[in-house]
């Protein structure tokens, strides 16, 4: 039986909230139904199980995340520069989700182990934008011709999630975080030679 758009809002909502605030293993669908003002069947018709109802709610602020950095690249824009950009709206937008920040981070493979698959699959996807900036950098000539823009768009991502294990374990405001990430994404582009 489907259910209702506004209703499956909801219960996403809550089960949002609730696994960002307490975590998966601490959050339980009687919680998130009470939240959602909906009985616990409602929940089910939903999502198979928690499992299911925590890859749903990081899946959906996924795409969120995807479509905000997305309207940010306009390829009439210099592909380092568009670089600079995407980075920028991903650290303030992971700032405040947890849930998709631990998804690049990893972190939810230990929790839900018979979902590694479904998991990197997320992660996957999360490397959409970074791969259509290289695109654009190829066809505006900023970037070699050469590259091979899954593994390039990989390798950045890796970069950035070291970035954020590194912020985020020593503290680092969203600030100096920003600074890093340019600082980081310059020697990328220009290396360590002095500019002619």
């Amino acid at each position: 039986m489907p259910i209702e758009a506004a209703k499956q809002s909801r219960i996403l909502d809550a089960a949002g909230e609730r696994f960002a605030r307490f975590g998966f293993k601490k959050t339980s669908i009687d919680e998130i139904s009470k939240d959602a003002g909906v009985g616990k069947g409602t929940v089910y018709l939903v999502a198979q199980s928690k499992e299911d109802l925590f890859y749903q709610v990081v899946h959906r602020e996924l795409r969120e995340w995807v479509g905000l950095v997305s309207s940010i690249v306009d390829p009439r824009r210099p592909a380092d520069e568009l670089l600079v950009a995407v980075t920028a709206a991903s650290w303030s937008y992971l700032n405040d989700r947890p849930l998709v920040r631990d998804l690049l981070l990893a972190n939810h493979d230990e929790m839900l182990p018979l979902w590694t698959q479904q998991l990197g699959d997320l992660r996957t996807i999360c490397r959409q934008n970074t791969e259509e900036v290289i695109r654009i950098g190829i066809r505006q000539g900023t970037f070699r011709k050469d590259l091979d823009v899954e593994a390039a768009a990989r390798i950045l991502q890796d970069m950035f999630v070291a970035g954020m294990i590194f912020a985020y374990k020593t503290g680092k405001s969203e600030q100096h975080q920003l600074q890093d990430s340019a600082i980081c994404l310059d020697l990328l582009l220009t290396g360590l030679k002095p500019r002619p």
